[in-house]
């Protein structure tokens, strides 16, 4: 592996030439990990002894990603054209006397080169196929959370997630919940604090949240044995038309005849009682209540029957694991769901080819899902699979290798998906699995 170099600095805010450990090669083939802490702002970090300013220096370096056929040079203003001509060649014939003959490319005699740091992250980034609007997109969102963590009271805070609350979707509050493992994983408590923090009033504030806390509640009471007259008045308590579609989703099989001859005799008590403004607002979310009831069922037949064409399509196939792996994306639960009727439709027929031939679609699908799944969710499976702690220390133990950053980041957004979903139990036994991954990897 690429050793760093002791070489001489300038401090980015004072000026002041320092001695400081530098990598000028990064090569992601002898070290994964490095991509990950180039794009934190965690190579070639120094802090200068006149100012105390820390943070990345202002070095040259190259960045080397066989896979990915990416040679990239930084080299910053400083340098003059001579000076920067001589770094990438040393660089390159470094590089290159250090590879394998095989591993010699063209590629490696073309590197492109790039007088700043956020331009040479954006192309690394980019080559992992991130477009320049998803580029744009986050970039928004890590500004918006600065923003944020810089509102001055709470009431300040308010105003923006107001000003803001459309940007506040899953894929916001996924990049805080990373944050806030990242913070974590790498010690930083103070920061971790804050965002938690953070997070716990966007969650209050915001309609993505609560929804989501209605959600939860929703979810729970339901697995409790909730009554239709206990989800009417959760329904009737729907601050937000986001609420009351989210209530409704969760809760679509209590909208019988019984539910809607509850929320009648509503309407019509308040209408004897002369309270014409209470029976219209009911007898607007009656009809809201249908519409949404409505359109959620035209779109699960919809998915139905696009489930059936496909599984017909896949059964008159001649290579069923072909055919599978043809429409891979397309295999979820609705596909296992419209599988298993025809399943059973088959066996109450008497039709025992077609029984058999399905059986081994469905056992072909799993076997396909389980070879595509990354590897750090299997490791989660073994792991919710396995008794706490004892069980589940011995997996970690045996698997150190995997028991990395990326594993915390994963679980800490599979915790949060449960969490949202009210599956308090599993979000629970996670976060002891989790605690024990962390204590391992410190």
């Amino acid at each position: 592996m690429f050793q760093p170099q002791t070489v001489s600095v300038p401090c980015p805010l004072c000026g002041r030439q320092f001695a400081a450990q530098v990598q000028t090669i990064i090569d992601v083939g002898q070290d994964p990990e490095a991509k990950s802490r180039l794009l934190r702002g965690q190579i070639n970090v120094a802090t200068c002894p006149q100012c105390g300013n820390a943070g990345m220096l202002n070095a040259p370096f190259v960045y080397h990603d066989p896979d990915k056929e990416l040679f990239l040079c930084f080299l910053p203003p400083e340098l003059n054209g001579d000076e920067q001509h001589k770094f990438v060649g040393d660089m390159t014939n470094r590089l290159m006397s250090y590879l394998p003959p095989a591993e010699r490319k063209g590629y490696l005699l073309q590197p492109k080169t790039f007088l700043t740091m956020q331009r040479l992250m954006d192309e690394v980034v980019r080559a992992e196929g991130v477009t320049e609007e998803m580029l744009k997109t986050q970039k928004a969102r890590l500004d918006l959370l600065r923003r944020f963590l810089d509102a001055t009271s709470d009431e300040a805070l308010r105003i923006l997630v107001r000003e803001n609350d459309a940007q506040l979707d899953y894929e916001f509050f996924s990049l805080l919940t990373g944050s806030i493992e990242m913070a974590k994983a790498e010690g930083e408590e103070d920061r971790a604090k804050r965002l938690l923090g953070l997070r716990e009033k966007l969650l209050e504030f915001s309609s993505l949240g609560r929804a989501s806390r209605v959600e939860r509640e929703v979810t729970a009471a339901l697995e409790e044995g909730m009554t239709r007259e206990e989800f009417l008045e959760k329904v009737i308590e729907c601050e937000s038309d986001a609420e009351l579609q989210t209530v409704i989703a969760l809760g679509r099989r209590m909208l019988d005849y019984q539910f809607f001859r509850s929320l009648t005799s509503r309407i019509e008590a308040h209408e004897g009682e002369g309270n014409a403004e209470a029976a219209q607002r009911l007898k607007h979310l009656r009809s809201r209540i249908l519409e949404i009831r409505d359109k959620l069922d035209a779109e699960t037949q919809a998915i139905l029957r696009k489930k059936a064409d496909l599984l017909q399509e896949i059964f008159g196939s001649e290579d069923l694991e072909e055919a599978l792996r043809e429409h891979v994306g397309e295999i979820d639960e609705a596909f296992f769901a419209v599988l298993s009727a025809n399943f059973k439709q088959a066996e109450a027929g008497g039709d025992k080819e077609a029984a058999k031939r399905l059986k081994q679609l469905e056992t072909l699908a799993f076997q396909l899902l389980e070879e595509i799944t990354p590897r750090s969710i299997k490791f989660i499976n073994q792991l919710m699979e396995a008794q706490y702690p004892r069980e589940t220390k011995r997996l970690l133990e045996e698997n150190v290798e995997q028991v990395d950053n990326e594993l915390l980041r994963v679980l800490g957004l599979i915790i949060e998906n449960l969490t949202r979903s009210g599956k308090r139990r599993t979000a629970r036994q996670l976060r002891e699995i989790r605690d024990q991954a962390r204590a391992m990897s410190q």
